[in-house]
């Protein structure tokens, strides 16, 4: 198995190269050498040599995605497959890179939603520990040699900075402890199933880390049922995007539901809404049905159900992956304009009590000279 890693953005140049060399009626293997010779990054010429080469030695295109597990996901392969039954490759090339190119916009506004706040606290945090390490000492030795009576507060400060001088190694090594344990962790289904489901409930964040995958959700299965991909198995290649062992299992659910011979706008929880309203005693699965529901928000099932009746089940899932777009960019722009000043303020009060504690001693001094 060839050891090529690829970037979102170095897979959507490829993916856009070489779709629209085989739109223009270019033979595959031709397009492959264009790509290789015309690219001026590495990997993509590494990717283009070997797709050529795997070709040539009787592979189709599904073959090489196969081999390529960390670049090519199920979404990507169950396309490609589409694409050779139907001989429109080009378009299926196209339909990918598009949907890249979403998943790569949703993501950038995600994390320019974190990179400010997250760069002021880490500055911050360097700030107090240069100070509390460097500073504080050095003041220390002066009130030391001078004899004076420090104020309780001062005292706090000295002490936090004596902790943080005699113990810092052991800190880090116990958080690089920790961090290395939590990724293993990460790594057994039962804790990783509990951290997915607990991080959606995280204050803030909730609601964006619930809309990005609900647009995965949609934006995918609204692609899938489009290229004529049946049902079922657009669900079980859908759940493979979640990246959320939590939703995974709902979706498990809902497949289930479905081959049971229920409605997907049904198994989403709009069943459950339905007895609610005309009163129906639900029993023992009410649990399950809230799960249900809150995974997947009633305005969604609804939405669905008017796509079933009507036909037009993929233009109706279009049309939510473009709403949660859109409250995603409101929700982000919000939490922007509030964690920033939050973040700001409480910094500047935490530095400005250590600097008064710091500097209350010399004050006294200066009052008791006068």
């Amino acid at each position: 198995m060839p050891k090529i890693s690829f970037s979102r953005k170095e897979k959507i140049l490829f993916l856009d190269n070489f779709g629209s060399l085989i739109n223009a009626g270019i033979p595959i293997v031709r397009a492959l050498q264009i790509i290789y010779f015309q690219s001026a990054n590495k990997r993509i010429r590494e990717m283009s040599a070997y797709f050529k080469q795997a070709i040539e030695s009787g592979q189709n295109i599904i073959q090489v995605c196969e081999s390529l597990p960390k670049v090519f996901s199920s979404f990507d392969r169950a396309m490609f497959e589409m694409g050779e039954a139907t001989g429109k490759m080009g378009q299926v090339l196209t339909l990918i890179t598009e949907r890249e190119e979403k998943q790569q916009d949703l993501e950038r506004k995600i994390k320019q939603a974190l990179i400010y706040p997250t760069s002021i606290l880490c500055v911050a945090i360097a700030m107090v520990v240069i100070i509390m390490t460097y500073v504080v000492p050095k003041i220390e030795k002066i009130y030391r040699d001078s004899h004076v009576n420090l104020p309780p507060l001062t005292q706090v400060v000295i002490g936090v900075s004596h902790f943080l001088r005699d113990n810092g190694m052991y800190l880090a090594i116990a958080l690089l402890i920790w961090v290395g344990g939590f990724i293993l962790a990460l790594r057994n289904p039962h804790f990783r199933y509990e951290f997915d489901k607990r991080i959606l409930s995280l204050p803030i964040f909730w609601g964006i880390l619930r809309k990005k995958i609900l647009i995965v959700f949609t934006e995918f299965l609204a692609t899938l049922l489009n290229a004529w991909i049946l049902i079922n198995r657009s669900l079980s290649i859908v759940r493979t995007g979640m990246d959320n062992r939590y939703y995974e299992r709902e979706i498990d659910a809902i497949l289930s539901d479905i081959k049971i011979g229920k409605t997907l706008s049904a198994a989403l929880g709009g069943e459950y809404i339905e007895r609610k309203i005309r009163g129906e005693a639900i029993g023992s699965h009410e649990v399950d049905f809230k799960r249900r529901v809150d995974c997947f928000p009633i305005e969604l099932s609804m939405s669905v159900k008017i796509g079933e009746q009507t036909g037009s089940l993929a233009h109706m899932l279009e049309k939510m992956a473009i709403r949660y777009n859109k409250d995603v960019d409101v929700t982000i722009k919000g939490i922007s304009s509030m964690i920033e000043p939050i973040i700001i303020v409480g910094i500047g009060g935490l530095v400005g009590v250590i600097i008064m504690a710091i500097m209350l001693p010399f004050f006294n001094m200066v009052n008791v000279i006068h």
